[in-house]
């Protein structure tokens, strides 16, 4: 079972010290003022997010920190435990409690409270069924200490003076003297550190549920279908982005977050890559490596299948190719790892480190070299020119190459003699097949907006999916085939599903539990929450300032008056010595 240690501080509107979090709740004490400070369901969603979000994809002993307002977290990857000794807690006896209890521990006897997620900030925290090692009750252990009773002695006359642990300037009821308590004073002893205190994620996301780790950390996350392939070995590639709102400076703005990764085909994350440009194209070699276009000036550059990480070696000598060559209308890569580009209605081959090589191997091109604009029923054998924009490339794992365009397929063996050309079914006359792609067996499978079809090595055609059918496929989707037949599907907004061949469904991350992303409106009102608690803090901190400095003022003034006051009786005892001198000299004579 996964947990993640978080730990909380924030500062106190009131006294404005560093006050530990150590609970999870919407109202928490302060232990140095005793004074409450409200935190909202928003207010906990922004800050944990991070935590729930992240906890299932980091390491084991990985910390990271998020923040949200005054509020800031500290949160590492570990197992529960006893925080006097560190011992870790059973996991079975975390889920055996159903509301709260209060674990012993055998080493230290310290008790660490144990309690299911409270209902009303269950929304904050999906996914998480247990809280480990939080204060039981820390407003009420604020408030008690608040209570006790606490005097500071007068400066001047030495008097008690009654401290209620919020106002700093007084004045003595024996002396009236203006009297300001120290910070020193107030809070000695009365400090409290922050805790580690433990979210246990739901069993449903853990290490030995791959579907639910890789939807739980957030591959599955993407608004727009991506990018993807598919290896030999089933392992599944995929370039997205991802749009989450963010808080402006007057409203609400989105932003990009560009994702690369890769699970294997049970479904356990290999690698992941943010943080990099917006992809155009993914392409995946057979040599063990993947190309990933963008629409930088930079020469792009070959990572490893394996690791997601630029290729080291003399696989890549150069690891590198032009970018001018990779801003073409379409790309694909044989399966001997050459680079197959459709530029300007011509044709292309590039080996992988660039260099141009010849488009088919022996023989002359065929009839169509000089002719612009063939459909693909019209396409001679070994043709390099071809309608520029619309048509659709793809390299098949046995050295097929297919061409696509509007409604017309046409398959070519690897020595570019043409096997066939066909027109493609469709119930919609204005459906458009526009995805592309073929498994080992040279089946071509290509996908419109109502219906998906394979197309057998010879050209026979046969209706996979249909959208009144089986409610699927979906406008804007796309398509990734495996070297088996069985095909992946990707709709907008996070949607993949997984088919057999035939057609029957093997994964649909529908079925899984995802984290919700706030909605802009969502941001924007915890936005403006916080900065109001921002502003509602800093009226606070002026107007305690203002009661600081207009109590040093008048303690200024009396130390001023004071010291004017010893002066003048001083000059007079002075006086009065000297006026009394010659009376004592007398009455020492004999």
């Amino acid at each position: 079972m996964i947990s993640v240690a978080v730990k909380v501080e924030t500062e106190c509107g009131t006294c404005r010290m560093p006050m530990p979090v150590n609970t999870l709740a919407r109202e928490v004490g302060c232990p140095s003022c005793g004074r409450p400070t409200a935190i909202g369901g928003d207010l906990w969603q922004a800050l944990l997010r991070d935590p729930v979000y992240d906890g299932p994809k980091m390491l084991r002993n990985e910390g990271r920190r998020s923040s949200a307002s005054k509020l800031s977290a500290a949160y590492t990857r570990r197992s529960p435990c006893c925080q006097g000794c560190e011992k870790e807690i059973p996991v079975a006896s975390i889920v055996e409690v159903r509301e709260q209890a209060m674990f012993r521990c055998e080493q230290c006897a310290r008790q660490t409270w144990v309690r299911t997620v409270p209902i009303e900030l269950a929304a904050a925290l999906p996914n998480i069924t247990h809280l480990v090692g939080e204060d039981p009750d820390p407003l009420a252990t604020a408030q008690a200490d608040a209570a006790e009773a606490s005097t500071f002695p007068c400066p001047q006359c030495g008097s008690p003076i009654a401290f209620d642990g919020v106002n700093r300037a007084y004045t003595c009821r024996f002396c009236t003297a203006s009297v300001h308590v120290p910070d020193d004073f107030v809070y000695r002893g009365r400090r409290k550190l922050a805790a580690d205190w433990f979210l246990v994620f739901h069993p449903s996301i853990a290490a030995d549920t791959p579907a639910a780790q890789a939807i739980a950390a957030g591959l599955f996350d993407w608004d727009s279908p991506p990018d993807a392939a598919v290896d030999a070995d089933g392992n599944l590639y995929c370039a997205a982005g991802q749009v989450h709102w963010i808080p402006g400076q007057d409203e609400a703005k989105e932003k990009q977050d560009n994702v690369l990764w890769s699970i294997d085909p049970s479904l356990n994350i290999r690698w992941l890559q943010r943080g990099g440009p917006k992809a155009v194209r993914l392409v995946l070699s057979p040599k063990g490596m993947v190309l990933v276009t963008h629409r930088d000036r930079t020469s792009r550059t070959w990572l490893s299948a394996a690791t997601g990480r630029p290729v080291d070696g003399p696989l890549a000598a150069p690891q590198t190719i032009d970018s001018e060559l990779l801003e073409c209308d379409e790309l694909a890569c044989d399966h001997d790892g050459s680079l197959l580009v459709l530029k300007d209605g011509g044709l292309r081959r590039v080996a992988p480190n660039g260099t141009e090589l010849v488009v088919w191997p022996a023989g002359p091109p065929g009839a169509g070299e000089h002719y612009v604009g063939l459909r693909p029923v019209d396409m001679p054998d070994r043709a390099v020119r071809m309608h520029t924009g619309s048509t659709r490339a793809h390299c098949g794992p046995d050295g097929s190459i297919y061409f696509l365009y509007s409604r017309e397929i046409a398959r070519f063996d690897a020595g570019g003699r043409k096997i066939y050309g066909v027109e493609l079914v469709s119930g919609d006359v204005d459906a458009l097949y526009r995805i592309l792609g073929a498994d080992l067996l040279g089946n071509a499978y290509v996908l419109c907006a109502d219906r998906l079809l394979r197309i057998t090595g010879k050209g026979a055609q046969s209706v996979v999916l249909a959208t009144k059918r089986d409610r699927l496929p979906q406008p804007d989707m796309s398509l990734a085939v495996c070297y088996d037949g069985s095909f992946w599907l990707f709709g907008k907004n996070g949607a993949a599903w997984k088919f057999r061949s035939d057609g029957a469904l093997l994964f649909a991350n529908d079925n899984e539990k995802r984290l919700k992303k706030p909605t802009r409106g969502q941001v924007l009102r915890s936005a403006l929450e916080q900065q109001e608690h921002q502003n509602m803090a800093q009226v606070s901190a002026r107007y305690q300032e203002s009661l600081r400095l207009e109590a040093a003022r008048e303690e200024a003034e009396f130390r001023a008056r004071r010291r004017s006051a010893l002066i003048i009786l001083g000059v007079c005892a002075l006086f009065l010595l000297l006026m009394s001198s010659p009376l004592w000299w007398r009455a020492l004579q004999p």
